[in-house]
């Protein structure tokens, strides 16, 4: 089976326009367009009905007290969804 996305590249950052939120200068964070990324599939297992596809990513706090607060940096130990 091969997986493929022309938006998306591996252990790169998801670029703005496919992510939920984006550096803002001043807020340091705000929304951007969050628009679903191309992703295509080929080649799979003979009688497959269907998929489940899951994005994660790991390096989104899982805690709210730890994100988008002057002078806090997200701890890399922190438990990551």
């Amino acid at each position: 089976m091969k997986i493929l996305s022309e938006s998306i590249r591996d252990g790169e950052p998801i670029p703005a326009k496919n992510a939920m939120g984006k550096y803002h200068g001043e807020t340091h964070a705000t929304f951007a367009d969050n628009l679903s990324p191309h992703i295509s599939w080929a080649d799979l297992p003979d009688g497959t009905k269907s998929l489940a596809l899951l994005c994660v990513d790991g390096d989104a706090p899982t805690k709210p007290d730890d994100v988008n607060q002057e002078s806090r940096l997200v701890p890399w130990d922190l438990l990551r969804a």
